[in-house]
């Protein structure tokens, strides 16, 4: 929970008074301008990251919009490979928990 308070002196008191109380997954949201880094080392991965974020994409009530990477790990290739995917997805930890449960996504890393 995120609180958003004033704060008095009384005499020697310090009082505070509560102007908001709202979760902080809804705070992250709408601070937005995160993206994320979604490492991949198995190809199977990549249609189940790109059918997830179409999904996310999808849904309006989702704020906190951001860029999004894809590093791909392959021993045939010459090194991490970094896909800009070119456009702003939605970026919360409901969908960076979901990205990580994907076989083949390595991690999710906020950038």
């Amino acid at each position: 929970m995120v609180l958003t308070a004033d704060a008095t002196y009384e005499g020697e008191q310090l009082k505070l008074l509560a102007r908001t109380v709202q979760p902080v997954d809804g705070v992250v949201a709408d601070a937005g301008g995160s993206g994320l880094r979604i490492f991949i080392e198995e190809d199977v991965a990549i249609p189940a990251v790109a059918g997830l974020l179409d999904r996310a994409r999808g849904e309006a009530k989702l704020k906190g919009r951001g860029p999004v990477s894809l590093c791909l790990l392959s021993p045939d290739l010459p090194g991490e490979v970094d896909v800009l995917l070119g456009e702003d997805f939605p970026v919360n930890p409901q969908i960076k928990g979901a990205l990580k449960s994907l076989d083949g996504v390595l991690m999710v890393e906020e950038v």
